[in-house]
């Protein structure tokens, strides 16, 4: 479920640019670089990291449920995982193995987009260059079911992006909440990586002639 939210109230009187340069990870000298058309070199290892975002949540709670597994396994006496066996055995072997599987699909979906997602930002790195666009700033908001123990509790999914002209870039949800709590009106600029669509830094669009 995902939904888009036009920014369009919130603090007048504060300038945003410091809380999202600081949540969407960019400095002055990244932007002037942006401005020029260029990825500076700190925003280069940077990318690196976002380009890994789909298989990192995956393979965490992978570990963790695996982790869990392995530990209720050294804790719990032998005689009573016995009786849970004989009594639910195949219900428990189907709830783990479903869990399990869920988790190893959604890593082999992270690992597919992720390596996608390098092999576009090689070729950005490559060149070195950076575009941008502009337009009304959105953010979308998007849950999806949790993975391993994430899924006995309950707990959803959480994205969040910044959405301009029906382009999405992925941000923290720290960025989106700075984006939503803020008078963001008018128009922006957001550059970015070409070919990858990893967002690179932000500010206000300049005004048109």
């Amino acid at each position: 479920m995902s939904y888009i939210e036009y920014v369009t109230t919130g603090h007048e009187a504060e300038d945003p640019m410091p809380d999202l340069a600081r949540t969407t990870g960019f400095t002055d000298a990244d932007l002037a670089q942006n401005r020029a058309g260029k990825i500076s070199d700190k925003q280069m290892g940077r990318l690196f990291g976002r380009a890994f975002q789909p298989l990192r949540y995956p393979l965490t709670a992978l570990a963790g449920w695996l982790g869990a597994c392995f530990l209720v396994k050294m804790v719990v006496p032998g005689i009573i995982l016995a009786i849970i066996a004989l009594l639910g055995g195949k219900l428990m072997t189907a709830i783990f193995g479903a869990v399990t599987l869920g988790c190893v699909l959604a890593a082999l979906i992270g690992l597919l987009q992720s390596g996608r997602l390098t092999a576009l930002l090689l070729q950005d790195l490559s060149a070195g260059t950076a575009t941008f666009m502009d337009g009304r700033l959105g953010v979308s908001r998007e849950e999806d079911d949790g993975l391993g123990l994430d899924k006995f509790h309950d707990r959803k999914r959480r994205r969040s992006h910044f959405v301009m002209n029906n382009e999405y870039f992925e941000v923290d949800e720290e960025a989106a909440a700075v984006a939503r709590n803020h008078s963001l009106t008018g128009r922006f600029r957001i550059y970015f990586a070409p070919r990858s669509k990893l967002l690179l830094s932000l500010e206000p669009a300049p005004a048109t002639k």
